[in-house]
């Protein structure tokens, strides 16, 4: 009883939930994502033109948003900020006023060719404007990999003026997962350096680490692959005394152990 058109949609939208359902019942704590084209039908929102993802690629990508049938989602914003049929920041809020179910929303952006006579402040300023409309779960997707590693421009655009430090992906609190126990954590010092070292008993479930050093009044933060248990660091930083150190475990999905913190004496 549906024409033709509603009859793809429906094909596709079945097979988008069977996926992401599927996926949930083999492996809890895989993330399954989307990127569609960055305009779901015309005039949505108002002033938008281009091409209709749901009438032309059948995509109705608004429902997979709307239903949660995601965990991050990376709609390809690829234009300009100021362009006046397709704005960034138009497109970006009227996706965020979908996201109904509070799953990642994560834009992509056209790192390599973004129609833009200063691409890396373009790209640059597309992070600041993502980080604005999206303040509970910042991120952006790049496309491609090459508009980082074939530009230094880009590169060092990014990582002198937005992307200064290491972050955690955000948690996805929808994900439910073991928790992971309380590290042990235990200090050497010699001649001038602390060896902090750390384990703990389900390292199976362990993704990162976040170890913190404190230097008078000053945090210091090391993000850690999951293979590394110890590390040296100074006992003294900018003429302060290291006075304590923590760290914490961190599973696939960003979900924090509890810290274990010692005092240096």
């Amino acid at each position: 009883n549906l024409s033709r058109a509603d009859w793809r949609r429906d094909n596709v939208n079945k097979f988008v939930e069977r996926i992401y359902k599927e996926i949930k019942s083999e492996k809890n704590y895989v993330k399954f994502g989307i990127s569609p084209f960055g305009i779901w039908k015309l005039g949505y929102p108002a002033g938008i033109k281009g091409s209709s993802q749901y009438d032309e690629l059948y995509a109705d990508a608004k429902l997979w948003l709307n239903k949660g049938w995601v965990d991050y989602f990376a709609p390809q914003l690829y234009w300009p900020i100021t362009s006046s049929g397709q704005s960034f920041p138009k497109l970006l809020e009227w996706w965020e006023s979908e996201n109904t179910m509070k799953r990642h929303l994560w834009p992509g952006l056209n790192t390599v060719e973004v129609k833009a006579s200063d691409k890396p402040t373009e790209i640059v300023n597309q992070v600041e404007v993502s980080r604005n409309i999206l303040k509970n779960s910042p991120g952006e997707i790049h496309w491609s990999i090459a508009g980082l590693t074939k530009s230094w421009a880009m590169q060092h655009a990014l990582k002198t003026k937005v992307y200064q430090e290491k972050a955690l992906i955000p948690q996805s609190p929808w994900l439910k997962i073991n928790s992971i126990a309380q590290p042990t954590l235990g200090y050497k010092q010699d001649s001038g350096n602390t060896t902090v070292f750390w384990s703990v008993e389900d390292k199976m479930n362990v993704f990162q680490w976040v170890l913190f050093a404190k230097y008078g009044d000053t945090w210091k933060t090391e993000i850690l692959t999951s293979d590394i248990t110890s590390l040296v660091i100074p006992t003294a930083n900018n003429a302060k005394s290291l006075n304590t150190v923590a760290i914490q475990a961190i599973d696939r999905l960003s979900n924090p152990s509890e810290y274990k913190a010692l005092k240096i004496n």
